[in-house]
């Protein structure tokens, strides 16, 4: 049984954890990642810009803090959504989505909206989210007001116990940002330690590299089944 480091904030890892072990892994949960909801600046937010053409959400989180900080905002716009599991939570909130892609990345999603030129465009992001998505909807002549919806902290003592899991046969990342914490929180440990390393697609891959983390595979499609699938095959 391949062990399997999971690095996904605690209330995400579950069913991540439940589909390595139907498919014969052993989890090893050491989230990397605590989201801290940032309510009052989206309400804000949605108080200065109340007119808008499109609302762009780009992970389930963010909607949550959308219901949570300004469930009435922005009823007006098209919505569009970066995936699947986002938009599954946006018509669960009552906002359902108009616009998913079929990969499931930001750049998927700006190539996807129709002409832009003149359009106001809101975009709730998380702190660390890259600049990539604000730049192309820019280049298409979109007005971005951008707002911080939560902000992604280190868990206390995650340093700790990531140097206690290692090693291990493999290890995920479903983000950019776990993958700058993980290279962060090995400090001088061995990458080698981390086993294989399967991304959920090509954005997290490049975000670990950037940081002198190995990428062994890549998920295609860029879906939680599509990095078990990845998986699966590094672990033959």
């Amino acid at each position: 049984m391949a062990r399997v480091l999971v690095t996904r904030a605690a209330e995400d890892a579950r069913p991540l954890c439940h589909s390595l072990e139907a498919h014969g892994h052993e989890p090893v949960r050491v989230p990397l990642l605590l989201r801290l909801w940032e309510v009052d600046a989206l309400a804000q937010c949605a108080a200065e810009h109340p007119q808008a053409d499109w609302l762009l959400v780009t992970s389930a989180t963010t909607a949550d803090v959308l219901a949570a900080g300004a469930p009435g905002a922005w009823k007006s716009a098209r919505i569009g959504a970066v995936g699947p599991v986002t938009a599954r939570k946006l018509e669960a909130i009552g906002r359902p989505a108009h616009v998913v892609p079929e990969q499931h990345t930001g750049a998927a999603l700006v190539a996807l909206l129709p002409d832009l030129t003149g359009k106001t465009v809101i975009y709730p992001k998380a702190d660390l989210a890259p600049e990539s998505m604000r730049d192309a909807l820019v280049e298409r002549g979109a007005t971005v007001i951008e707002v911080v919806a939560y902000r992604n902290v280190p868990p206390n003592g995650h340093v700790e116990r990531l140097a206690a899991a290692l090693p291990v046969d493999a290890t995920t990342l479903l983000s950019g940002s776990a993958a700058e914490r993980l290279k962060a929180a090995l400090g001088d440990l061995d990458p080698a330690l981390l086993g294989r390393v399967v991304v959920i697609g090509p954005s997290t891959a490049k975000a670990a590299q950037d940081v002198g983390l190995p990428v062994h595979a890549v998920a295609n499609p860029y879906t939680v089944n599509g990095l078990l699938m990845a998986l699966d095959a590094e672990l033959r």
